[in-house]
Protein backbone atom coordinates (compact mmCIF):
# COMPACT_ATOMS: atom_id res chain seq x y z
CA UNK A 1 0.00 0.00 0.00
CA UNK A 2 1.36 3.45 -1.20
CA UNK A 3 0.81 6.25 1.45
CA UNK A 4 0.68 9.87 0.07
CA UNK A 5 3.86 12.03 1.39
CA UNK A 6 3.05 12.77 5.05
CA UNK A 7 0.01 10.88 5.73
CA UNK A 8 0.04 8.43 8.68
CA UNK A 9 -0.71 5.12 8.65
CA UNK A 10 -4.42 4.06 9.54
CA UNK A 11 -4.29 0.55 11.00
CA UNK A 12 -7.25 -1.44 11.20
CA UNK A 13 -7.13 -3.23 14.61
CA UNK A 14 -8.81 -6.38 15.09
CA UNK A 15 -10.87 -5.34 18.29
CA UNK A 16 -12.03 -2.20 15.87
CA UNK A 17 -13.23 -4.72 13.53
CA UNK A 18 -14.87 -6.94 15.75
CA UNK A 19 -16.60 -4.08 17.62
CA UNK A 20 -18.47 -2.06 14.56
CA UNK A 21 -19.98 -5.84 13.38
CA UNK A 22 -21.34 -6.15 17.38
CA UNK A 23 -23.21 -3.06 17.12
CA UNK A 24 -24.52 -3.71 13.27
CA UNK A 25 -26.14 -7.35 15.39
CA UNK A 26 -27.08 -5.48 17.96
CA UNK A 27 -28.77 -2.71 15.76
CA UNK A 28 -30.37 -5.52 13.88
CA UNK A 29 -31.55 -7.41 16.46
CA UNK A 30 -33.22 -4.25 18.72
CA UNK A 31 -34.96 -3.73 15.13
CA UNK A 32 -36.18 -7.16 14.61
CA UNK A 33 -37.77 -6.94 18.31
CA UNK A 34 -39.41 -3.63 18.05
CA UNK A 35 -41.47 -5.10 14.78
CA UNK A 36 -42.31 -8.46 16.52
CA UNK A 37 -43.75 -6.68 19.16
CA UNK A 38 -45.92 -4.25 16.94
CA UNK A 39 -46.97 -7.69 15.22
CA UNK A 40 -47.85 -8.89 18.40
CA UNK A 41 -49.62 -5.49 19.63
CA UNK A 42 -51.71 -5.55 16.91
CA UNK A 43 -52.93 -8.93 16.39
CA UNK A 44 -55.05 -8.95 19.38
CA UNK A 45 -56.38 -5.85 18.29
CA UNK A 46 -58.01 -7.62 15.33
CA UNK A 47 -59.14 -10.31 17.93
CA UNK A 48 -60.65 -8.18 19.60
CA UNK A 49 -63.27 -6.92 16.84
CA UNK A 50 -66.65 -8.15 17.80
CA UNK A 51 -69.49 -8.02 15.46
CA UNK A 52 -73.24 -6.90 16.35
CA UNK A 53 -76.03 -9.80 15.22
CA UNK A 54 -79.42 -9.50 15.38
CA UNK A 55 -80.92 -12.66 17.30
CA UNK A 56 -84.26 -14.56 17.32
CA UNK A 57 -85.00 -16.23 20.12
CA UNK A 58 -87.48 -19.64 19.75
CA UNK A 59 -90.06 -19.77 22.01
CA UNK A 60 -91.33 -22.66 24.83
CA UNK A 61 -94.36 -22.63 22.76
CA UNK A 62 -92.58 -24.47 19.94
CA UNK A 63 -90.45 -21.50 18.16
CA UNK A 64 -91.32 -19.34 15.10
CA UNK A 65 -91.86 -15.74 14.19
CA UNK A 66 -94.22 -14.08 15.90
CA UNK A 67 -96.70 -12.47 12.97
CA UNK A 68 -97.41 -8.76 14.26
CA UNK A 69 -100.79 -7.36 12.58
CA UNK A 70 -102.37 -3.63 13.37
CA UNK A 71 -105.66 -4.11 15.23
CA UNK A 72 -108.41 -1.44 16.37
CA UNK A 73 -109.95 -2.05 19.71
CA UNK A 74 -113.86 -2.84 19.48
CA UNK A 75 -116.34 -3.62 23.02
CA UNK A 76 -117.45 -6.98 23.02
CA UNK A 77 -120.68 -6.00 23.65
CA UNK A 78 -121.81 -3.36 21.56
CA UNK A 79 -125.47 -1.94 20.48
CA UNK A 80 -126.20 1.15 18.32
CA UNK A 81 -129.88 2.13 20.33
CA UNK A 82 -132.71 3.64 17.89
CA UNK A 83 -136.16 3.63 18.01
CA UNK A 84 -138.33 1.78 15.54
CA UNK A 85 -140.57 3.98 14.27
CA UNK A 86 -139.28 7.65 13.48
CA UNK A 87 -140.33 11.30 14.94
CA UNK A 88 -138.88 14.25 17.16
CA UNK A 89 -136.69 13.72 20.39
CA UNK A 90 -138.53 15.17 22.74
CA UNK A 91 -136.20 14.08 25.59
CA UNK A 92 -132.54 12.62 25.15
CA UNK A 93 -131.29 11.63 29.11
CA UNK A 94 -127.86 10.43 28.18
CA UNK A 95 -124.63 11.63 27.03
CA UNK A 96 -121.05 10.27 25.64
CA UNK A 97 -119.34 8.67 29.25
CA UNK A 98 -122.65 8.10 31.12
CA UNK A 99 -123.13 4.91 32.91
CA UNK A 100 -126.88 3.27 32.63
CA UNK A 101 -128.42 0.97 34.08
CA UNK A 102 -130.98 -2.00 32.50
CA UNK A 103 -134.32 -0.48 31.85
CA UNK A 104 -132.93 3.30 31.75
CA UNK A 105 -134.53 5.54 29.90
CA UNK A 106 -132.06 6.67 26.82
CA UNK A 107 -134.54 9.04 25.01
CA UNK A 108 -138.45 9.96 24.12
CA UNK A 109 -140.24 10.73 21.23
CA UNK A 110 -142.82 13.03 21.13
CA UNK A 111 -145.87 10.54 21.79
CA UNK A 112 -148.71 13.01 21.39
CA UNK A 113 -150.33 10.89 18.00
CA UNK A 114 -149.49 7.53 19.33
CA UNK A 115 -151.23 8.47 22.74
CA UNK A 116 -154.00 9.13 20.48
CA UNK A 117 -154.29 6.55 18.25
CA UNK A 118 -154.10 4.32 21.54
CA UNK A 119 -156.99 6.20 23.04
CA UNK A 120 -158.96 5.58 19.84
CA UNK A 121 -158.06 1.83 20.07
CA UNK A 122 -158.94 1.44 23.47
CA UNK A 123 -162.47 2.75 22.96
CA UNK A 124 -163.27 0.96 19.71
CA UNK A 125 -161.93 -2.21 21.82
CA UNK A 126 -164.23 -1.72 24.72
CA UNK A 127 -167.18 -1.24 22.59
CA UNK A 128 -166.49 -4.50 20.39
CA UNK A 129 -165.82 -6.15 23.76
CA UNK A 130 -168.82 -5.07 24.91
CA UNK A 131 -171.20 -5.88 21.75
CA UNK A 132 -169.31 -10.02 21.91
CA UNK A 133 -170.79 -10.42 25.51
CA UNK A 134 -174.09 -9.33 24.50
CA UNK A 135 -174.09 -11.71 21.28
CA UNK A 136 -172.49 -14.38 22.80
CA UNK A 137 -175.48 -14.45 25.42
CA UNK A 138 -177.78 -14.07 22.82
CA UNK A 139 -176.34 -17.25 20.61
CA UNK A 140 -176.81 -19.10 23.73
CA UNK A 141 -180.00 -18.27 24.45
CA UNK A 142 -181.05 -18.80 20.63
CA UNK A 143 -182.02 -15.15 19.94
CA UNK A 144 -179.98 -14.25 17.65
CA UNK A 145 -178.38 -16.64 14.69
CA UNK A 146 -174.83 -17.72 14.98
CA UNK A 147 -173.93 -16.12 11.94
CA UNK A 148 -174.60 -12.99 14.10
CA UNK A 149 -172.56 -13.75 16.82
CA UNK A 150 -169.65 -14.83 14.48
CA UNK A 151 -169.23 -11.07 12.78
CA UNK A 152 -169.24 -9.68 16.74
CA UNK A 153 -166.34 -12.29 17.41
CA UNK A 154 -164.37 -11.44 14.59
CA UNK A 155 -164.86 -7.62 15.49
CA UNK A 156 -164.03 -8.17 18.69
CA UNK A 157 -160.14 -9.87 17.61
CA UNK A 158 -159.88 -7.36 15.22
CA UNK A 159 -160.29 -4.27 18.12
CA UNK A 160 -158.62 -6.30 20.07
CA UNK A 161 -155.35 -6.64 17.83
CA UNK A 162 -155.73 -2.65 16.66
CA UNK A 163 -155.95 -1.60 21.01
CA UNK A 164 -152.45 -4.02 21.49
CA UNK A 165 -150.69 -2.90 18.64
CA UNK A 166 -151.40 0.87 19.58
CA UNK A 167 -150.16 -0.19 23.04
CA UNK A 168 -146.32 -1.22 21.13
CA UNK A 169 -146.58 1.95 19.03
CA UNK A 170 -147.08 4.03 22.28
CA UNK A 171 -144.07 2.02 23.82
CA UNK A 172 -141.94 2.33 20.84
CA UNK A 173 -141.74 5.84 21.65
CA UNK A 174 -139.27 5.19 24.75
CA UNK A 175 -135.67 3.74 24.25
CA UNK A 176 -134.38 2.57 27.18
CA UNK A 177 -131.31 0.58 27.79
CA UNK A 178 -131.13 -3.18 27.42
CA UNK A 179 -128.44 -3.54 29.83
CA UNK A 180 -126.00 -2.38 32.13
CA UNK A 181 -123.66 -0.51 29.91
CA UNK A 182 -121.29 3.33 29.09
CA UNK A 183 -122.87 5.65 26.63
CA UNK A 184 -119.93 5.24 24.03
CA UNK A 185 -121.53 7.71 21.40
CA UNK A 186 -124.54 10.36 21.43
CA UNK A 187 -124.75 11.23 17.82
CA UNK A 188 -128.01 13.53 17.78
CA UNK A 189 -129.44 16.43 19.29
CA UNK A 190 -132.80 16.85 21.49
CA UNK A 191 -135.35 18.10 19.66
CA UNK A 192 -134.34 16.50 16.22
CA UNK A 193 -136.23 14.81 13.91
CA UNK A 194 -134.95 11.07 13.54
CA UNK A 195 -136.01 8.30 11.29
CA UNK A 196 -136.57 4.77 12.26
CA UNK A 197 -133.73 2.87 12.80
CA UNK A 198 -131.78 5.70 13.07
CA UNK A 199 -128.26 5.88 16.18
CA UNK A 200 -130.03 7.40 18.89
CA UNK A 201 -127.14 6.31 21.28
CA UNK A 202 -124.03 3.74 20.96
CA UNK A 203 -123.78 1.33 24.19
CA UNK A 204 -120.88 -0.81 25.45
CA UNK A 205 -120.89 -3.42 28.27
CA UNK A 206 -117.39 -2.87 30.19
CA UNK A 207 -115.18 -5.64 31.24
CA UNK A 208 -114.44 -7.38 27.87
CA UNK A 209 -112.56 -6.51 25.07
CA UNK A 210 -112.54 -6.97 21.01
CA UNK A 211 -109.01 -6.64 19.10
CA UNK A 212 -110.03 -6.58 15.04
CA UNK A 213 -107.42 -7.29 12.62
CA UNK A 214 -106.39 -8.70 8.77
CA UNK A 215 -105.26 -11.72 8.47
CA UNK A 216 -103.74 -12.79 4.82
CA UNK A 217 -105.64 -15.74 2.61
CA UNK A 218 -102.25 -17.81 3.61
CA UNK A 219 -101.83 -17.79 6.90
CA UNK A 220 -106.18 -18.20 7.34
CA UNK A 221 -105.77 -21.20 5.52
CA UNK A 222 -102.88 -22.42 7.92
CA UNK A 223 -104.72 -22.12 10.63
CA UNK A 224 -106.03 -25.66 12.45
CA UNK A 225 -109.56 -25.28 13.35
CA UNK A 226 -109.61 -27.95 16.34
CA UNK A 227 -106.93 -25.88 17.70
CA UNK A 228 -108.64 -22.38 17.51
CA UNK A 229 -111.64 -24.12 18.68
CA UNK A 230 -110.31 -25.68 21.41
CA UNK A 231 -108.51 -22.55 22.47
CA UNK A 232 -111.28 -20.90 22.44
CA UNK A 233 -113.53 -23.08 24.56
CA UNK A 234 -110.67 -23.70 26.95
CA UNK A 235 -110.12 -19.97 27.47
CA UNK A 236 -106.21 -20.42 26.37
CA UNK A 237 -104.53 -17.50 24.48
CA UNK A 238 -103.37 -17.87 21.75
CA UNK A 239 -102.40 -14.33 20.68
CA UNK A 240 -100.97 -11.09 22.99
CA UNK A 241 -102.12 -7.50 22.51
CA UNK A 242 -99.87 -4.08 22.50
CA UNK A 243 -101.66 -0.65 23.06
CA UNK A 244 -99.85 2.41 21.80
CA UNK A 245 -96.45 2.25 22.66
CA UNK A 246 -96.97 0.55 25.95
CA UNK A 247 -94.20 -1.95 27.19
CA UNK A 248 -96.66 -4.62 28.61
CA UNK A 249 -98.76 -7.41 26.20
CA UNK A 250 -102.29 -8.27 26.87
CA UNK A 251 -102.95 -12.27 26.71
CA UNK A 252 -106.08 -12.43 24.61
CA UNK A 253 -108.38 -15.49 22.73
CA UNK A 254 -109.27 -16.46 19.25
CA UNK A 255 -113.28 -15.86 19.19
CA UNK A 256 -114.60 -15.64 15.25
CA UNK A 257 -113.25 -14.99 12.12
CA UNK A 258 -114.99 -14.17 8.91
CA UNK A 259 -115.36 -16.77 6.09
CA UNK A 260 -115.26 -13.99 3.14
CA UNK A 261 -112.52 -11.96 1.85
CA UNK A 262 -112.30 -7.92 2.76
CA UNK A 263 -113.81 -6.15 0.24
CA UNK A 264 -110.24 -4.90 -2.41
CA UNK A 265 -108.02 -7.27 -0.64
CA UNK A 266 -107.34 -11.33 -0.25
CA UNK A 267 -107.62 -10.66 3.69
CA UNK A 268 -109.98 -12.35 6.59
CA UNK A 269 -110.92 -9.88 9.02
CA UNK A 270 -110.31 -12.22 12.77
CA UNK A 271 -111.46 -11.00 15.96
CA UNK A 272 -109.91 -11.53 19.50
CA UNK A 273 -111.58 -11.04 22.76
CA UNK A 274 -109.88 -10.41 25.99
CA UNK A 275 -110.66 -8.45 29.62
CA UNK A 276 -110.59 -4.99 29.45
CA UNK A 277 -107.22 -4.04 30.84
CA UNK A 278 -107.43 -2.30 34.27
CA UNK A 279 -103.46 -0.25 34.35
CA UNK A 280 -104.79 1.72 30.99
CA UNK A 281 -107.67 2.88 29.69
CA UNK A 282 -108.62 1.60 26.32
CA UNK A 283 -111.63 2.93 24.17
CA UNK A 284 -113.36 1.57 20.87
CA UNK A 285 -111.12 2.47 17.83
CA UNK A 286 -108.07 2.87 19.87
CA UNK A 287 -105.00 1.02 17.98
CA UNK A 288 -103.19 -2.24 18.95
CA UNK A 289 -101.05 -4.22 17.81
CA UNK A 290 -101.63 -8.31 17.91
CA UNK A 291 -98.47 -10.57 18.35
CA UNK A 292 -99.87 -13.99 16.66
CA UNK A 293 -97.38 -17.34 16.98
CA UNK A 294 -98.84 -19.16 14.12
CA UNK A 295 -97.24 -22.29 16.02
CA UNK A 296 -99.82 -22.45 18.52
CA UNK A 297 -102.72 -22.43 15.46
CA UNK A 298 -101.08 -24.18 12.72
CA UNK A 299 -100.83 -28.42 13.12
CA UNK A 300 -96.68 -28.39 13.61
CA UNK A 301 -95.08 -31.27 15.20
CA UNK A 302 -92.90 -30.79 18.16
CA UNK A 303 -89.24 -30.10 17.50
CA UNK A 304 -90.08 -28.29 14.13
CA UNK A 305 -89.24 -24.32 14.07
CA UNK A 306 -90.35 -21.70 11.66
CA UNK A 307 -87.75 -19.34 11.43
CA UNK A 308 -86.97 -16.55 8.71
CA UNK A 309 -85.48 -17.81 5.76
CA UNK A 310 -82.07 -15.10 6.73
CA UNK A 311 -81.81 -17.99 9.70
CA UNK A 312 -80.96 -20.78 7.59
CA UNK A 313 -77.78 -20.72 5.62
CA UNK A 314 -77.00 -23.18 2.78
CA UNK A 315 -73.65 -24.08 0.57
CA UNK A 316 -73.66 -24.27 -3.06
CA UNK A 317 -72.08 -27.61 -2.89
CA UNK A 318 -74.50 -28.95 -0.85
CA UNK A 319 -77.62 -27.54 -1.09
CA UNK A 320 -79.31 -30.34 0.74
CA UNK A 321 -77.31 -29.90 3.92
CA UNK A 322 -78.29 -26.48 5.80
CA UNK A 323 -77.00 -24.98 9.10
CA UNK A 324 -77.79 -22.20 11.34
CA UNK A 325 -75.80 -20.32 13.92
CA UNK A 326 -76.91 -20.48 17.49
CA UNK A 327 -75.54 -18.01 19.70
CA UNK A 328 -73.16 -18.91 22.71
CA UNK A 329 -73.07 -16.51 25.76
CA UNK A 330 -69.95 -16.32 27.43
CA UNK A 331 -69.76 -19.05 30.28
CA UNK A 332 -71.50 -21.32 27.68
CA UNK A 333 -74.89 -21.96 28.25
CA UNK A 334 -76.72 -21.04 25.02
CA UNK A 335 -79.82 -20.56 26.96
CA UNK A 336 -78.46 -18.16 29.82
CA UNK A 337 -79.86 -14.82 28.46
CA UNK A 338 -82.89 -15.93 26.37
CA UNK A 339 -85.56 -15.03 28.80
CA UNK A 340 -84.22 -11.39 28.20
CA UNK A 341 -86.95 -9.95 26.02
CA UNK A 342 -86.06 -6.79 24.33
CA UNK A 343 -85.19 -4.91 21.13
CA UNK A 344 -82.07 -7.17 20.59
CA UNK A 345 -84.05 -10.20 20.06
CA UNK A 346 -87.58 -11.55 18.31
CA UNK A 347 -88.99 -13.49 21.20
CA UNK A 348 -91.90 -15.53 20.60
CA UNK A 349 -92.11 -17.17 24.21
CA UNK A 350 -93.81 -15.75 27.52
CA UNK A 351 -95.51 -12.59 28.33
CA UNK A 352 -92.66 -10.38 29.09
CA UNK A 353 -94.39 -8.33 31.74
CA UNK A 354 -93.57 -5.10 33.59
CA UNK A 355 -91.49 -2.35 31.74
CA UNK A 356 -88.59 -2.76 34.37
CA UNK A 357 -87.44 -6.13 33.38
CA UNK A 358 -87.20 -5.00 29.90
CA UNK A 359 -85.09 -1.99 30.24
CA UNK A 360 -82.86 -4.34 33.20
CA UNK A 361 -82.39 -6.83 29.99
CA UNK A 362 -81.36 -3.91 27.89
CA UNK A 363 -78.57 -3.19 30.35
CA UNK A 364 -77.79 -6.80 30.46
CA UNK A 365 -77.78 -7.29 26.85
CA UNK A 366 -75.80 -4.05 25.70
CA UNK A 367 -72.59 -5.63 27.22
CA UNK A 368 -73.07 -8.89 26.35
CA UNK A 369 -70.51 -11.17 24.22
CA UNK A 370 -70.54 -14.53 23.12
CA UNK A 371 -69.46 -16.76 19.93
CA UNK A 372 -71.54 -18.64 17.74
CA UNK A 373 -71.99 -22.37 16.65
CA UNK A 374 -73.17 -24.13 13.79
CA UNK A 375 -76.04 -26.38 14.15
CA UNK A 376 -77.34 -28.56 11.05
CA UNK A 377 -80.88 -28.61 10.37
CA UNK A 378 -82.98 -29.93 7.84
CA UNK A 379 -85.59 -27.95 6.07
CA UNK A 380 -89.23 -28.97 6.10
CA UNK A 381 -91.48 -26.68 4.58
CA UNK A 382 -91.51 -22.84 3.21
CA UNK A 383 -93.94 -21.05 3.85
CA UNK A 384 -94.47 -17.17 3.54
CA UNK A 385 -93.57 -16.85 7.03
CA UNK A 386 -90.25 -18.16 6.74
CA UNK A 387 -89.03 -22.07 7.18
CA UNK A 388 -89.98 -24.70 8.91
CA UNK A 389 -86.88 -26.71 10.18
CA UNK A 390 -85.59 -29.24 12.55
CA UNK A 391 -82.93 -30.23 14.29
CA UNK A 392 -80.63 -30.05 17.64
CA UNK A 393 -82.65 -26.65 18.90
CA UNK A 394 -84.95 -25.99 22.15
CA UNK A 395 -86.94 -23.43 23.08
CA UNK A 396 -84.80 -20.50 24.02
CA UNK A 397 -82.11 -20.64 21.70
CA UNK A 398 -81.49 -17.81 19.89
CA UNK A 399 -80.47 -17.78 16.10
CA UNK A 400 -78.57 -15.39 14.00
CA UNK A 401 -81.11 -13.85 11.67
CA UNK A 402 -79.21 -11.01 9.98
CA UNK A 403 -75.50 -11.78 8.34
CA UNK A 404 -75.90 -15.59 9.02
CA UNK A 405 -74.10 -16.56 5.48
CA UNK A 406 -71.10 -14.85 6.85
CA UNK A 407 -70.62 -16.40 10.26
CA UNK A 408 -67.76 -18.64 11.20
CA UNK A 409 -67.69 -21.07 14.15
CA UNK A 410 -65.88 -19.65 17.26
CA UNK A 411 -66.69 -16.02 16.15
CA UNK A 412 -66.85 -13.71 18.68
CA UNK A 413 -70.41 -11.58 18.63
CA UNK A 414 -72.65 -9.43 20.69
CA UNK A 415 -76.23 -9.35 20.29
CA UNK A 416 -77.87 -5.95 18.22
CA UNK A 417 -79.12 -3.25 20.23
CA UNK A 418 -81.87 -1.48 19.18
CA UNK A 419 -81.13 2.72 19.74
CA UNK A 420 -83.86 3.92 21.66
CA UNK A 421 -85.66 7.05 20.27
CA UNK A 422 -86.02 10.27 22.03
Amino acid sequence: MKLRPGAKPHLRTPFAWRGGRVLQLFAGLVLAFGLAACSEEEAPLEKQKVHPVKLLSLSDEGGGVIQRYPGVVEASERSNLSFRIGGELRELKVQAGQEVEKGELIARLDDRDARSELNNARSSFNLAQATYKRMKYSVEKGAISRARFDEAQAEFQSAQAQYSQAQDQLSYTYLKAPYDGVIARVPVDNYQVVAAQETIAVLQQPGQIDVIFNMPERQVRAIDRERAEAGRLEDAALAWVRFGSGESRYPARYKEHDTSASEGSLSYEVTLTLPEPQDITVLSGMSATVELDMQQLTAATQGQWRVPIEAVVTKEESPNQAVVWRYVPKGGDTQASASINNDTTTDAGSDDGKSEGKSEGKQQEAGAQGTVEAVPVTVLQATGEGLVITGELSAGDRLVTAGASRMEAGEPVRPWVKEAGL
